[in-house]
């Protein structure tokens, strides 16, 4: 009886340690979006300031953005980075997401940061950088290895008191793995001048999901013009906004923007870029060009899906990256090893107590009693 006891409690747990053994990969996930925000206050300072939104305890960054309001607060970095605002090198996991502005007003003035983070997933993050090759350069990339999924991207660049910075016309996903950004250089800047793009990725049970962008046309106030020598000079104020949703069942973790036709927009570009929710990421844009020619841009949203069977090598396998999925599968190896060997104990048990008895040698031994007596040859004394 308490053979069969133990078979009942010892089958049920064998099969529930080979099915957390052999099903973690395909219950590992990409967790869930968190919107952290704050609203900081800049003021009237010629030199460059920042604030920097850092993920909750346990969370990783997957993206971050800014959303503002005012074409005087020009904005002149967003991007991940520690927890003290500074950026990572490559292949460093980001804590937080800063936003880098100057004021060029008289006034106070306000502007919300937000980092995107994931909490429970089974990835690992990091962040690449990519620099101009010369500083003329009207656009520069970073690429995310090979077998990592871009999460998200963002960028720095210089900041000259008296001379500016070059303008980001742009800041969007490239290609599969990169992020991108298109650039106005002007030709005062010293030939030190550099911008930096930096590309987030994750490594782990997670793919990119095509997205279709949202393309919408700027709207056109009417024109300012200025007295010249010989003639006025006029400028159309352009100005408008679009919200980028991920397909459904996709997660949306990041997205960018970039000037399809027309352009460039002189000014403060971009007034918003980040998420409106965990499920929408919108751009606003604002600035000026000098001939009445339609402006057309789009936002390129960043979604994510679960991965079942990775077809890349499984790099949550190797040390130091995928701790969840290492502990499901050291935890599952140790439980199974553990119950054949307690089953192996059970099963030898009870061949034993089933098995015949060895045959035995039967020995019969037969006695008889009896008198011999002959009368006949009986001899009287």
């Amino acid at each position: 009886m308490r053979t069969l006891a133990l078979l009942r409690v010892a089958l049920p747990l064998l099969a529930v340690a080979a099915s957390v053994l052999v099903a973690s990969p395909a219950q590992a996930g990409i967790g869930a979006v968190a919107v952290r925000s704050r609203t900081v206050e800049f003021g009237s300072d010629a030199a460059p300031q920042q604030v920097t939104m850092p993920c909750g305890p346990g969370e990783q960054l997957v993206s971050g953005g800014y959303a503002g309001g005012d074409p005087l607060l020009r904005v002149i970095a967003s991007h991940p980075s520690d927890s003290q605002g500074t950026p990572v090198g490559d292949g460093s996991a980001p804590r937080a997401w800063t936003v880098g502005v100057v004021n060029t007003g008289q006034t106070v003035r306000t502007l919300e940061v937000f980092s995107v983070c994931l909490s429970g997933g089974d990835s690992t993050a990091g962040v690449y950088a990519g620099v101009q090759s010369d500083p003329s350069d009207p656009s520069v990339e970073a690429v995310c290895p090979q077998g990592m999924v871009r999460t998200g991207g963002g960028y720095w660049s210089v900041w000259y008191p008296r001379l500016g910075a070059a303008r980001v016309d742009g800041s969007h996903p490239a290609g599969t793995r990169g992020w991108a950004l298109d650039l106005t250089v002007p030709a005062n800047l010293p030939a030190r001048s550099s911008v930096t793009a930096l590309v987030v990725c994750h490594t782990g049970p997670v793919a990119a999901v095509a997205a279709a962008p949202v393309v919408f046309d700027l709207r056109s106030a009417s024109p300012s013009c200025a007295v010249g020598a010989a003639a006025n000079i006029c400028v159309v104020p352009r100005s408008g906004d679009a919200t980028a949703e991920c397909p459904g069942g996709a997660v949306l973790t990041g997205g960018g923007y970039r000037i399809v036709s027309g352009g460039p927009l002189t000014g403060q570009a971009a007034l918003m870029d980040g998420p409106v929710s965990a499920d929408a990421w919108r751009v606003r844009l604002s600035g000026t060009t000098p001939q009445d020619t339609p402006v057309r841009m789009s936002v390129e949203p960043v979604c994510l899906g679960n991965v079942v069977q990775p077809s890349e090598p499984v790099s949550d396998l190797i040390p130091d990256t995928g701790a969840k999925r290492n502990k499901a599968l050291a935890l599952g190896a140790g439980l199974l090893a553990l119950l054949l060997f307690l089953l192996l104990v059970v099963l030898r048990r009870v061949s034993r107590r089933s098995a015949p008895p060895p045959p035995l040698i039967e020995v019969v031994v037969r006695t008889a009693r009896f008198r011999y007596r002959d009368d006949a040859y009986r001899e009287d004394v």
